[in-house]
């Protein structure tokens, strides 16, 4: 898996852990329930197999197993309830603590995969076909929960970070948790063809945050990728983030700039948690 390309590894380190997890795992229970054959590559001969060996194999490690089996037959999980009547299999079972070797639609999706799996496949080729479709499925479900880790890691970092659903204009960061505010902020992970509407929006809201409080810093994280980052040039977005200086944006970040921002916090004089300072005194 090494040397497999990891387009969007700096913007979703932690996708990519999980994902190697799950190859890992994938490929270790292939080899403990298929017959591996060696000639000159490493085959799985999933014709030999019956339904009770891949029964065995879902039930070894539901997670990874029942969501290689989908990729790799072509099962999601509504074309399997529109072929067979078992509605959500994965939903239901990927994260089931319970053995499912009991368990009917469970049964069922074995009996399927017996029927539908090649006679023989690479073992490279079956992970990374895994691997690419679920690195495609999971990206947006990662980036939804981009903003809940960004303002993690500021309160790991020692600043009383929230999301201001109460708030004038709903923010994404807002530090401290209580008035006086220092800072507000917007969290965004932008596409390309949304992003003069998203600069536009963020300039907007910063001059809503600046009319709504007194004296705050109002910052932008913007998750653009290393790609588009490197194709442009940081600074040259930036500028066309901000209007040259000429918006009510403080600052922006990009999203390998965690520690930029918490320097600029430093910068500004933004009180820590005093509660936790106190603790780290002791």
């Amino acid at each position: 898996m090494d040397d497999w390309p990891r387009p969007s590894e700096e913007e979703l380190p932690d996708m990519y852990e999980d994902i190697d997890e799950m190859a890992r795992t994938a490929e270790q229970e292939l080899r403990n329930h298929f017959t591996i054959e060696d000639h000159p590559e490493e085959r799985i001969q999933f014709g030999e197999a019956t339904p009770e060996d891949f029964l065995n194999a879902i039930d070894a490690d539901h997670a990874a197993m029942i969501a290689l089996f989908q990729k790799i037959a072509g099962l999601p999980d509504r074309e399997f309830e529109r072929q067979y009547g078992v509605r959500g299999l994965g939903s239901r079972f990927r994260d089931r603590k319970s053995s499912l070797k009991d368990v009917e639609d469970a049964q069922t999706f074995a009996e399927a995969l017996a029927e539908l799996m090649p006679e023989s496949l690479s073992l490279e080729a079956a992970l990374f076909a895994f691997y690419k479709a679920w690195e495609g499925d999971q990206r947006r479900f990662y980036r939804m929960r981009y903003e809940d880790e960004f303002l993690e890691f500021l309160n790991e970092e020692g600043y009383e970070a929230w999301k201001g659903n109460s708030l004038p204009g709903e923010p994404d960061i807002v530090i401290p948790d209580s008035e006086p505010f220092h800072v507000i902020g917007e969290i965004r992970v932008i596409q390309q063809k949304d992003k003069q509407k998203r600069f536009k929006e963020f300039r907007t809201e910063a001059h809503e945050a600046h009319t709504n409080f007194d004296n705050i810093h109002f910052v932008v994280v913007a998750n653009l990728g290393r790609q588009y980052l490197e194709g442009h040039g940081r600074e040259t977005v930036r500028s066309e983030i901000n209007k040259d200086g000429a918006s009510e944006i403080d600052a922006v970040f990009f999203h390998d700039e965690r520690d930029e921002f918490i320097e600029q916090l430093e910068e500004w004089d933004v009180p820590e948690n005093a509660q936790q300072s106190l603790s780290e005194l002791e």
